[in-house]
């Protein structure tokens, strides 16, 4: 009972915080293309059913990905298939089986963003609960409350209302995470191999998974004689069952090799590929989206190197160890991607708020007044509250009016089976909306004139559209 009343007030706050800002306006460029993507089914994600034989796909990649010129017939060429692993972005398929079958349930696009919540709410819960299991009593308890408020009311969480594989992908590194835990604290095998299977799940979700499997790699070498015989072996097997059973085609199609391959090509071809923002932009902007937090996380690494190793404190400091190195790999495998796109935190920022909770939680539990360590709990919660109201203060307070006003344009103009001129910042949208209009993009109203005579209509950047007069084309 007490822990329901804990977790419903969490999660209240947490609504409260959220309720005005998960967006209702059409698919944005990246929701798009995973919206197309689950529209093409289970069955078609998961055997990757008409992708490019990975021949075919370097080939192409190196005769048109290379020049700057050839990135637009690229694209194109990409999208005039259905290929799955096109519209997923290159990502493995796991989070697409979900989003195919919440699409089926005929919601709104802010009824489908909401139930995205789930994955949030779900590593909550795994928070709250993977820290009593762990380290029980006292430290426990305030561990449970700390890192689960951290992650529910930050405003790096509740920023996520967009489509995105990503916390699907925190859920299951957390889960990876909490389950070493456990399994360095008594060497249970049971737990170690769940925590491989979590890998395995986390490669088939996003390809910065290379970072679970060095974890779990790491931790193996660290106990193998205590893990037994047969430790690579039964690992591999456990690994390569679960992605056989998942995504088959990572292997047999060698599908996982495609993403690994265009996030190299973006990072050494394509200047800005995640936005046009500096290194140090970056982490500026990520500092001012939640001051508050990276403050706690400061003064937990300060604690975290400042104290001794002690029995009392070995369970929390081995959770910690483990935590905090995730988050460093972490970092340093998305060190080139300049952003000041909010989910790409997310990738490592829920290990350093489960980091945070608990070195936190020893020092609060270890405070011998019951109204002091208390009262130091409820201020440093009061601290997240303001410190959510502060980074989501900016965050969607309007909407762009531009994409429903196009889409309203092209029906209205009845040019959804025929051809455009369009932005092509907004092709995916285009494409998922109406699947039979062929849509010619342009980077700049300057290049209209020459593209005028391919199309029945243009559209411009204002939401405008013209037709052109009968047979001028």
């Amino acid at each position: 009972m007490k822990h329901a009343a804990l977790l419903a007030v969490i999660f209240a706050v947490a609504a409260l915080l959220v309720h005005n800002k998960i967006a209702s306006a059409p698919w944005g460029y990246d929701e798009a293309d995973y919206m197309f993507a689950a529209s093409l089914g289970i069955g078609n994600n998961w055997d990757d059913s008409g992708t490019m034989p990975i021949a075919q796909f370097v080939s192409t990649g190196r005769r048109q990905g290379t020049d700057p010129q050839q990135r637009a017939a690229l694209s194109a060429l990409a999208r005039s298939s259905d290929d799955p692993l096109v519209y997923r972005h290159w990502h493995g398929p796991l989070y697409f089986f979900y989003l195919a079958a919440v699409s089926k349930l005929g919601m709104n696009e802010h009824g489908i963003r909401s139930c995205s919540f789930a994955f949030i709410a779900l590593t909550a819960l795994l928070m709250y609960f993977g820290s009593l299991w762990i380290l029980g009593g006292t430290e426990g308890q305030i561990a449970a409350i700390l890192s689960s408020a951290l992650f529910l009311w930050s405003p790096v969480t509740l920023q996520i209302s967009e489509l995105a594989p990503h916390m699907l992908f925190v859920l299951i590194y957390i889960g990876l995470l909490l389950l070493l835990t456990r399994a360095e604290s008594g060497i249970g095998k049971l737990c170690y191999y769940a925590a491989v299977c979590c890998a395995a799940l986390a490669f088939c979700t996003l390809e910065v998974a290379f970072v679970d499997i060095l974890l779990v790699g790491i931790f193996a070498w660290r106990h193998r004689t205590k893990l037994g015989p047969h430790l690579m072996r039964n690992s591999i097997g456990v690994f390569l069952g679960t992605v056989l059973i998942v995504w088959p085609t990572a292997f047999l199609k060698l599908s996982f090799a495609k993403a690994y391959l265009v996030m190299a090509y973006l990072a050494v071809f394509r200047k800005g590929a995640w936005g046009n923002v500096t290194f140090s932009d970056t982490w500026i902007d990520r500092f001012e989206t939640s001051p508050a937090e990276w403050c706690l996380v400061a003064l937990a690494l300060i604690v975290f190197f400042a104290s001794r190793r002690s029995r009392m404190q070995e369970r929390s400091r081995t959770g910690a160890t483990i935590f905090l190195l995730f988050s460093g790999l972490m970092i340093l495998a998305n060190i080139k991607v300049y952003t000041d796109i909010t989910r790409y935190v997310t990738v490592f920022f829920a290990a350093l708020e489960l980091f945070t909770g608990w070195i936190l939680a020893r020092v609060l539990a270890h405070i011998a007044r019951p109204w002091l360590r208390y009262g130091t709990l409820a201020a440093v919660c009061a601290l997240l509250i303001w410190n959510a109201y502060y980074g989501l203060s900016g965050f969607m307070t309007q909407e762009d009016p531009r994409p429903m006003e196009m889409l309203r344009a092209i029906r209205e103009n009845g040019v959804a089976e025929r051809t455009l001129v369009a932005p092509r910042g907004y092709l995916p949208i285009f494409h998922y909306y109406f699947p039979h209009m062929h849509i010619v993009g342009y980077d700049s109203e300057s290049q209209i004139p020459a593209m005028r005579d391919q199309a029945d209509a243009v559209l411009y950047e204002d939401a405008s559209l013209k037709m052109n007069a009968p047979g001028s084309r």
